[in-house]
């Protein structure tokens, strides 16, 4: 046990030290890496055409899972498709609550899916088995609310920036740890869709203009290569 408490803090290094002839012989076509981690989550703001605010719906931060299936174009291209699902909650302002409702019709259940194409590039560093990345994506992103049984949803643009780091074990499998800004764009549209969900009633709606929701995900998974 003590010799594995001391190897420990040495993986780091050996994860960039160790020399192995990663690309050419080892190229495989494609990936697949399921995954977990977290967003962080902000406000989707209720802001109208002249500029008056109507506070803000409060997306919770929580936890997401999802999967990625990757082509690899090259040794350091790919495209990959990916869904996300995140775990949240969310809440209307103060301002579109009825006066004589039960319970609290402000609070709703929120989960967010996330249906993306992303583009990866890849740079290799001589005699280590870590690539690190950057990436784009372009989709579309799906709010799934629900409330007492009832329930609806509305779809959205999104697209996202970061990067990350691949490390691979052996040719056919590794491990990945992605971030990246990944904001949604709010159509300008009336706030219909979270009056329904939140109970709030008619005098809620507001014809809102355009606006973003900001996000940061933090992932990682295994990775299976084939």
């Amino acid at each position: 046990m003590l010799k594995i408490c001391r190897f420990w803090p040495l993986l780091p290094l050996l994860m960039f030290t160790n020399n192995w002839a990663f690309a050419a012989d080892n190229f495989k076509r494609f990936e697949f890496q399921p995954f977990a981690g977290y967003s962080v989550a902000g406000d989707i703001p209720l802001e109208d055409d002249e500029g008056v605010r109507h506070g803000s719906v409060d997306v919770k931060s929580s936890y997401n899972i999802g999967a990625t299936f990757a082509v690899n174009l090259n040794e350091f291209d790919s495209i990959e498709l990916r869904w996300q699902r995140q775990f949240g909650e969310g809440r209307l302002p103060e301002e579109f609550a009825q006066p004589l409702s039960s319970g609290n019709p402000l609070v709703f259940n929120l989960n967010i899916d996330q249906y993306h194409c992303n583009f990866l590039h890849q740079y290799e560093i001589a005699g280590t088995r870590a690539m690190p990345y950057v990436m784009a994506s372009v989709g579309v992103t799906t709010f799934r609310a629900s409330r007492s049984g009832e329930g609806d949803s509305s779809s959205y643009f999104s697209f996202a920036i970061g990067g990350g780091v691949k490390y691979y074990f052996t040719e056919h499998f590794g491990i990945r740890g992605e971030a990246r800004w990944n904001p949604t764009v709010m159509s300008a549209s009336d706030s219909r869709f979270w009056c329904r969900v939140g109970g709030a009633g008619a005098a809620c709606v507001v014809n809102l203009k355009l606006s973003l929701q900001d996000q940061l995900d933090m992932t990682g998974g295994l990775i299976f290569r084939f």
